[in-house]
């Protein structure tokens, strides 16, 4: 399921998503209709990064086949040319994967169908090499199979073995199956039809949601199959902690606060990164749920405001901005956290933090981010600059830190701009621009800073008024 579950997160981040309405086939499907299909190596893959540092750009790629199953011998160098599309996948120097590939535009090339089984797991009991190291017994008759898999923030954390499966055909339960080390189970020889397929859940754990292939979606039941004449359909479950935690946040009065945000930040362990809930409601109460398990602290950004001046301040349970004073939360499968109260501090002193942001050249810096950061404490404060790059902070007294600047920048823009200094990283489809940190102390109003970036201004950005 590795590009089934890389396709759902290149929707989720990418600006101009990869969307795939066609039923995905099977593994018995995809063999058929593939005319290349082998494990193999990539020896090469250049640009050789991270997909989220390599959006559309083309890549080039050479694999060697280790095992040949169709199309191809062992030993074999096959090379791709990906042209960075949305649908297309990214390889990495290393990666081994079953590939099903097809035939390119010129003779003697070959490309990776977009929406379709492509590049799966080289897992050795995976449902891709249990069918495909069969052959040809595993090809004759119809075949039921599926992936029991726990998802977490890698997505993918792996197969469940020993877990009991059920399948019901129209007069009741037909087999039974346990799957293997790797989550995977395999069944032979059932009869043309319709089949619904379930799992005895293990403790602590529920299903995410199911996945299909190799066959049209059953009305009502997003478990179910149809197996056709020497067909072959997969049931396969996601599964993720049951976990779930909620609360309430209220003001220093004591009223509700609706629309604040909250995440977990990992303490040790194998915590979720800023695992992310829903806001608060209007009567305060906030939750989330399916967290992996561990250890976190519990935080959110509430707005402050002085006048014109606004800034999201951090907050910590049980009602803290100071990230050492705050009270760890525990977070554990089949067990749920609930009735939090994060209330407010009372009396805060804070001293404004306030100036202008603007490009090398003068010009004002609209629409970007400003942030005082004091790392030791876990506490920060952010806002955006005006139309006039003109910004202000609400800063808690007695902090120290640094003042930093931020400019989000489109990514296809930097080719009409190439006198902009982006850092390396990237989030979706942008870059960043920093400007140069002013180190300051919270013991008095800090005004008429002026913090730059270190490019001058570009027609093609949207920038400020002088």
């Amino acid at each position: 399921m590795t590009w089934r579950l890389a396709l759902l997160l290149m929707i989720a981040t990418r600006a101009f998503p990869c969307v795939c309405t066609a039923n995905w086939p099977s593994v018995k499907q995809a063999w058929e209709k593939a005319p290349v299909v082998f494990l193999g190596t990539v020896e090469l893959a250049d640009p050789d990064e991270d997909a989220s540092q390599t959006i559309f750009q083309a890549q080039s790629v050479r694999i060697r086949v280790d095992e040949a199953f169709k199309g191809v011998s062992r030993g074999q160098i096959i090379e791709l040319r990906q042209a960075g599309a949305d649908c297309d996948p990214t390889f990495r120097t290393g990666q081994r994967a079953v590939l099903y590939l097809h035939a390119g535009a010129t003779p003697g090339t070959f490309s990776v169908a977009w929406c379709t089984r492509a590049v799966e797991s080289a897992e050795s009991g995976g449902d891709d090499l249990l069918f495909l190291r069969g052959l040809p017994r595993s090809a004759i008759g119809t075949r039921l199979s599926g992936e029991v898999e726990l998802y977490e923030d890698s997505p993918r954390a792996g197969g469940l073995p020993n877990v009991r499966v059920k399948i019901m055909g129209r007069t009741g339960l037909v087999r039974e199956a346990v799957t293997n080390a790797a989550g995977v189970y395999e069944v032979f020889g059932l009869l043309p039809g319709r089949y619904r397929v379930s799992i005895d859940v293990p403790k602590g754990l529920k299903i995410k949601f199911p996945i299909v292939t190799g066959s049209q979606g059953v009305p009502g039941d997003d478990a179910a199959v149809t197996l056709a004449r020497n067909g072959g359909a997969s049931v396969g479950f996601v599964l993720q902690a049951d976990t779930r935690l909620s609360g309430r946040i209220l003001d220093a009065q004591g009223a509700p606060m609706i629309g604040v945000c909250f995440a977990l930040q990992p303490v040790e362990g194998r915590g979720e990164k800023d695992a992310q809930s829903g806001c608060s409601t209007e009567d305060g109460v906030f939750t989330m749920a399916m967290m992996l398990p561990g250890k976190y602290l519990l935080f959110a950004g509430d707005d402050v405001q002085l006048g014109l001046i606004k800034s999201s301040s951090t907050l910590y349970y049980p009602g803290v901005r100071d990230r050492q004073r705050a009270t760890v939360v525990s977070i554990e499968a089949g067990e749920y956290v609930e009735h939090l109260e994060v209330r407010l501090p009372r009396d805060e002193k804070r001293y404004k933090i306030s100036g202008k942001l603007r490009f090398a050249d003068g010009v004002p810096v609209a629409g970007a981010i400003v942030t005082f950061t004091s790392p030791e404490h876990g506490y920060s404060e952010t806002t955006g600059t005006r139309p006039d790059g003109s910004f202000g902070l609400l800063v808690i007294a007695g902090m120290e830190g640094q003042l930093n600047g931020e400019l989000a920048v489109f990514e296809p823009i930097l080719k009409s701009c190439p006198e902009l200094r982006v850092g390396p990283g990237a989030r979706g489809m942008s870059r960043f621009m920093d400007a140069r940190p002013i180190s300051l102390s919270a013991d008095s109003d800090h005004e008429d800073l002026e913090l730059e970036l270190s490019s001058p201004s570009c027609k093609f950005l949207p920038t400020g008024r002088r």
